[in-house]
């Protein structure tokens, strides 16, 4: 699995757009997608240039490696439009509100990987606000926290983290990682940077 891609991107609001920038400042194409339908998407891929296309969730979630960045109510649904998720890595940057935990029997990205079988989620990115996924900063690289069950996927997906700019911190298995990383958690909202020495 190559780290200049066509990587998929479900979930259009400001957490999707700002990983498909950093996505596509690394080399990658991205395929943006919602559950409002392409038209939705023009402005957006404008603003991402050439290498940012429109599609369906079901095109995005074609491709080896997508971005999961919808509200926690829509998992479900924006999981559906993709039959098969054998073998493919989902990097899930969604966040389990209180009053949005649909299934007690699967917290965090465990929901996630119950609904996509034979995926490998790698939890990412819910930490950060918005404005604060940028990679490298001034002062150093901006720290990334995950956690995945498979270990070949993390390391892609760490591979994949550093070429964005970010100090990737490996916190364990999604039943380690998402108890500290969910809303609420005591990482969520953290911003730390790594300097540089």
């Amino acid at each position: 699995m190559t780290l200049l891609a066509t990587i998929g991107v479900i979930g259009s609001g400001h957490i999707g757009e700002a990983v498909a920038k950093l996505l596509i400042d690394a080399g990658n194409t991205v395929i943006m997608s919602n559950h409002h339908g392409s038209e939705s998407l023009k402005g957006l891929i404008n603003a991402l240039g050439p290498k940012a296309k429109a599609g369906t969730p079901a095109e995005a979630g074609q491709q080896d490696i997508v971005i999961l960045a919808v509200l926690r109510p829509g998992v479900a649904d924006a999981l559906a439009k993709t039959p098969n998720w054998t073998g493919k890595i989902i990097i899930d940057a969604t966040n389990e509100l209180p009053d949005s935990r649909t299934d007690p029997a699967y917290p965090g990205s465990e929901l996630v990987a119950h609904l996509a079988p034979g995926a490998h989620v790698i939890k990412a990115f819910n930490t950060l606000f918005a404005r604060y996924i940028t990679g490298e900063t001034a002062a150093g690289k901006r720290v990334l926290f995950y956690g995945g069950d498979d270990a070949d996927s993390k390391k892609t997906a760490a591979a994949l983290f550093e070429k964005m700019g970010f100090a990737p911190v490996d916190l364990g298995t999604l039943k380690e990682a998402s108890p500290m990383m969910e809303f609420g958690a005591p990482l969520s909202g953290t911003h730390f940077i790594q300097t540089q020495e």
